[in-house]
């Protein structure tokens, strides 16, 4: 994800919990979709590091761009107030892998889950529909493939699904083997 991702797992959880009680989990999805867009505008990270740029001054040109968007969604006070206390703990370039975190934590209450595959070659409809069957079945949750092309595998396949990582491709396999004969 990102250097932010340790620091905004409280915060994308403290969010979830938030939406999930107040039955507006779109409305601070939407949110924290544009605010990461904004946050991970290269202009707008280097006014993150400005020193002579007060906090607050940061959370109002954060919000203020954030409301000049066309079709922004309406922020609510609380949104605000995230952005207040990101600015204060100088944390708003964390709003990407926030975001990402606030988007696993729906997927997970929806019971659905994104997979990355990574693999040597492109992925046939077939092999990822079978990828997609196998795992839906041990994790018990709608699976959505994400395919990427790693030409560094050498062959095979590496899945990430959450914190579960199957490393099927032939660079792990050597690089296992390479461990165990140096032991």
């Amino acid at each position: 994800m990102s250097d932010f991702e340790t620091a905004a797992r409280p915060y994308a959880k403290a969010l979830f919990e938030l939406a999930t009680d107040g039955g507006n989990l779109q409305a601070w999805q939407d949110a924290l979709e544009l605010a990461s867009a904004v946050a991970s505008d290269a202009d707008m990270q280097a006014m993150f590091e400005m020193p002579s740029m007060l906090v607050s001054e940061q959370a109002d040109f954060f919000l203020s761009v954030m409301s000049s968007v066309k079709d922004a969604p309406e922020l609510s006070a609380d949104f605000k107030n995230l952005i207040a206390l990101l600015a204060e703990n100088g944390r708003l370039a964390a709003l990407p892998a926030i975001k990402a975190g606030f988007e696993t934590l729906k997927q997970e209450a929806e019971g659905k889950i994104e997979v990355l595959v990574r693999s040597a070659r492109e992925l046939s409809d077939k092999q990822q529909d079978d990828i997609s069957k196998g795992l839906a079945k041990r994790l018990g949750k709608e699976v959505t493939i994400i395919a990427e092309i790693d030409e560094t595998l050498i062959a095979g396949a590496v899945i990430q699904a959450g914190d579960l990582v199957i490393d099927g491709s032939a660079r792990g396999r050597m690089e296992k083997l390479t461990t165990v004969l140096n032991k």
